[in-house]
């Protein structure tokens, strides 16, 4: 199978591929027209030994109509340079919430929105019997003036439930971090401290989830602050509601917005004169406390260092206090993409294998890779590896999985830092891959 990109303009069962717009492992999305003219989104399936089974999930997606699901208008088989292919035609779409949330996470008014949005279709699949399975912020369309989930990637539901994932979507939206545990949703406003926490955990569930969102209104801000053992607060749950008369006119739940930038009612809201008081005040005092013992010391000359020179100051020999040097935050790697790197050793071994980084101060390990595809199996992510070792082994394909079993990734090249994995992602970029190659940091 050639890479996605290199298929773009060619003609599958009658629709022209145009501009590559995803891609992930075996499946890629398309821009294309439909044959009586019109724009649309054509998702073309790899067909690994199973191209009836594919054909018929996506058939039986199509069947399923919901108002919040993107809508598929046509399904189809055909072979292109020797490869069997699967397709759905999906109606085109605006902007995805990822693309929004690279630039801003949302305001509590969207946020709350987008939750009651996702969860009435989510509730919907699953009462029919199917699972998502990719609730996440790429899969998180706006169409026109509706939000609606892709619907291309639905299955027969077993005992899954897309309940976590979406409080994940959820807490990852107002804060623009990874979520990892329950705890984390502490520091989100009410309702959305319960309403994360009420989809994960061993009884998370969209229903629990509905009761959080239908439960009564919360009006008074400190209401959401959790309490010391880490409950929330009996204000959160006995707020009286607000009257129907004096809810904003701006808000109706029954008609969702579409992301846009440029909208007056999704700017910042600012915050109240005595929150910005208190932090103004916090910031001096922190400030005063910095200079009071960040004061300098003495060079004092470790082995392999040299001696001070005399031009440099020396200390003053009366007695002082020797303050510790406070200690380095470590940022979360794995959540944000900016975050501080550990340094790396001073000498790379001989042998074949990458190195990972110096272990920070939490004894955990800092290592980069730069992604290329996603693939279920690993015979396919080998198969592919091996396709892209040939045609560029400057690069270094190959498999790796983080959790020992799939999701197995093809990468460029072993465990790296964040500045090599960067600079390895631009030349593969420049090399003709994918123009979604990502570099990803796997903390170890």
């Amino acid at each position: 199978m050639p890479l996605w990109n290199e298929i773009e303009g060619q003609t599958l069962d009658g629709l022209t591929l145009r501009k590559l717009l995803r891609s992930e492992g075996r499946t890629a999305w398309f821009s294309t027209e439909y044959p009586a003219g019109g724009a649309a989104v054509v998702s073309v399936f790899e067909a690994l030994n199973d191209e009836d089974s594919v054909l018929a999930r996506l058939q039986a997606a199509a069947r399923f109509q919901h108002p919040g699901l993107l809508a598929i208008r046509g399904t189809g088989a055909g072979r292109l340079e020797d490869e069997s292919l699967v397709y759905a035609v999906l109606e085109p779409f605006d902007q995805t919430l990822a693309e929004v949330l690279r630039d801003r996470t949302l305001a509590p008014d969207e946020a709350r929105e987008v939750s009651e949005t996702l969860l009435s279709t989510l509730e919907a699949v699953e009462g029919a019997g199917l699972y998502h399975g990719h609730v996440d912020a790429s899969g998180v369309l706006g169409v026109g003036d509706n939000i609606k989930l892709r619907s291309d990637c639905l299955t027969p539901r077993q005992a899954e439930s897309d309940a976590p994932a979406l409080a994940a979507l959820i807490y990852n939206a107002l804060s623009g971090r990874r979520f990892s545990s329950e705890r984390d949703a502490l520091q989100l406003p009410a309702p959305f401290a319960t309403l994360v926490r009420a989809g994960t955990g061993s009884n998370g569930s969209l229903a629990a989830m509905r009761r959080v969102l239908s439960g009564p209104a919360v009006t008074n801000t400190g209401a959401s602050a959790p309490s010391a053992t880490g409950t929330p607060t009996t204000a959160s749950v006995t707020a009286p509601a607000v009257s129907p008369a004096s809810r904003p006119a701006a808000q109706p739940a029954a008609t969702p917005r579409p992301f846009t930038r440029d909208e007056g009612e999704f700017r910042p809201r600012k915050r109240p004169g005595i929150t910005i008081a208190a932090i103004v005040i916090m910031a001096i005092v922190l400030v005063a406390f910095w200079y009071a013992f960040k004061r300098p010391t003495a060079p004092q000359p470790i082995s392999g260092e040299a001696a001070p020179t005399a031009s440099q100051p020396q200390a003053a020999p009366t007695a002082t206090v020797a303050v510790p040097p406070a200690a380095s935050p470590v940022g979360n790697a794995a959540g944000t993409m900016g975050a501080p790197e550990t340094v790396k050793p001073a000498s790379r071994p001989s042998s074949a294998k990458p190195t990972a980084e110096a272990p920070p101060a939490n004894g955990e390990r800092s290592v980069w890779h730069v992604v290329v595809y996603t693939y279920n199996r690993e015979t396919a992510a080998q198969h592919k590896a091996t396709d892209l070792a040939a045609k560029y082994p400057q690069l270094e394909p190959q498999v790796f999985s983080p959790t020992g079993h799939a999701p197995y990734l093809v990468v460029l090249g072993g465990g790296m830092d964040r500045q090599d994995a960067f600079a390895r992602r631009d030349a593969a970029r420049k090399a003709g891959l994918p123009p979604d190659t990502y570099a990803q940091n796997f903390r170890k």
